[in-house]
């Protein structure tokens, strides 16, 4: 009987061992998936409604910096250092600003239960593109410092600002920037938001000229579109298509040189729309889609092109056709 129990153990070690390489396999891709974290957002609230019970700054700045930065995710801690926030800073918007943070309170707390939607669209994101590399989302509150930024393999959000909507009160502040930028956000936007930052993340390049700065914006609202399978409504795009004709001539004039201030990052300070640059980044990346015969490799073009070359940059318009032959 022991013979055939061993004869037994002795054909079924194959069958084993495929099991075991089978769960290693799993645990090998567990540890690439995306890794999602929201633990700041619940700690800012712990830590803001210890703040609202003492009237005194130091043991406000105290219960923020024991209850919120100190138990922070690293996500957090380079938040602070790249968009330089603190205890101190965090304590002065809170008592500066206590109508906004009751209206967006509820809206960062909305983000938990898209945890798996969003990795759902990064699963997405490496069939579209294989060599996708593993990345963190940190979820953070901010001294609305920032809606969001990505260092290396990192993407942190500024949940507060990248949750806000057109109910979010934005009347304690003192220009329109905000307003500006919540009026045409929704809560739901939190997605598109997030693969965005995501695709930032492959990025290897940071631009020089304002033509490499547009179309490292534009390529993460493109691949963001083509990943969720619909096209997205921020704003800048539906400006920019409903006015692309006057925009690309104005963009042609401009696009090799060092000033963003037209096209970027000025919602605060145009009389128009602003991030039209986005659009126009996104307008040619989509041109150069169109017409690439290999999509999987347009799409790697796209992500790997050195934004920060200008010969890179001229090839790779002059490929999409949008200026025609140029």
């Amino acid at each position: 009987m022991k013979r055939k129990t061993g004869l037994r153990c002795n054909s079924l070690l194959p069958f084993v061992l495929f099991i075991l390489l089978l769960t290693c396999s799993a645990r090998v891709d567990g540890q690439e998936a995306p890794r999602v974290f929201t633990s700041d957002v619940d700690n800012f609230w712990v830590a803001f409604d210890s703040v609202q019970t003492v009237k005194d700054t130091s043991q406000q700045i105290a219960f923020m910096q024991s209850l919120y930065i100190d138990k922070g995710t690293e996500g957090l801690k380079l938040f602070m250092k790249l968009r330089r926030f603190d205890a101190p800073r965090l304590v002065t918007a809170i008592n500066k600003y206590p109508k906004f943070w009751a209206s967006v309170r509820e809206n960062t707390l909305k983000v938990k239960p898209k945890i798996p939607a969003i990795e759902t669209y990064i699963r997405e994101f490496k069939i579209l593109y294989p060599d996708l590399r593993p990345a963190k989302l940190f979820f953070t509150i901010t001294a609305i410092r920032a809606a969001g930024t990505v260092h290396d393999s990192l993407a942190l959000i500024g949940t507060e600002i990248t949750t806000g909507n057109k109910n979010t009160d934005v009347s304690e502040f003192p220009d329109k920037r905000l307003a500006n930028f919540f009026g045409t956000q929704s809560t739901d936007n939190i997605i598109p938001v997030v693969v965005h930052e995501y695709v930032h993340t492959q990025q290897r390049s940071e631009a020089k000229i304002l033509l490499g700065q547009a179309l490292h914006e534009g390529a993460c609202d493109f691949i963001t579109e083509l990943i969720l399978k619909e096209p997205l409504m921020n704003s800048y795009l539906q400006y920019g298509r409903a006015n692309e004709g006057a925009l690309k001539e104005a963009f042609r004039k401009e696009m090799m040189g060092e000033d963003f201030s037209n096209w970027l990052y000025n919602g605060a300070t145009t009389k128009t729309m602003g991030d039209l640059g986005y659009f126009m980044g996104y307008a040619i990346c989509k041109s150069y889609y169109r017409r690439a015969k290999n999509k999987s490799q347009a799409i790697k073009d796209i992500i790997t092109l050195n934004y920060g070359d200008e010969a890179a940059l001229m090839a790779f318009l002059k490929k999409s056709r949008y200026y025609g032959r140029i």
